[in-house]
């Protein structure tokens, strides 16, 4: 039988993987609603293709801008839950981030522009900060 401490040490793992996913989603969110109103709201009445192009060059600027910023702000929220290894949870959030948005990526494109690994890289950046900040402001314990 596992002990409680062990099993809540595992659930946090989980909860950085569904932190990590959360974040793509609110990035992949973020996305629809500034192509979207952009097309119903800002500029209505364009061709498709203007509308199209829009939404390349902002999601390109928002998955790589938005999706490290939601990596971060997710690995945050896991951080109030994880008293040890913060950076190792704040990578694993941002590693679960890049796999939806990679596995995502190969499905829609059949491969991984640039802006992806970019965008990766910053998640990973993203993860590791919010770690590192919660690791400083831990309260020193006697191990």
């Amino acid at each position: 039988m596992t002990d409680p401490p062990a099993r809540a040490r595992s659930g946090h793992w989980l909860r950085a993987i569904v932190y990590g996913f959360l974040a793509e989603v609110a990035t992949i969110i973020t996305i629809i609603i500034v192509v979207k109103g952009y097309q119903y709201v800002i500029a209505p009445g364009q061709a498709d293709p203007a509308y199209a192009a829009f939404g390349e060059r902002a999601g390109g600027i928002i998955g790589i801008v938005g999706g490290s910023l939601f990596t971060f702000l997710f690995a945050r929220l896991l951080m109030r839950r994880v008293s040890a290894r913060q950076v190792a949870h704040g990578v694993v959030v941002a590693v679960a981030a890049i796999a939806l948005s990679v596995g995502g990526s190969l499905a829609g494109h059949q491969g991984v522009p640039m802006g992806y690994i970019v965008a990766s890289a910053l998640k990973l950046g993203a993860g590791a900060l919010a770690g590192i900040l919660a690791a400083r402001s831990a309260p020193a314990t006697d191990a």
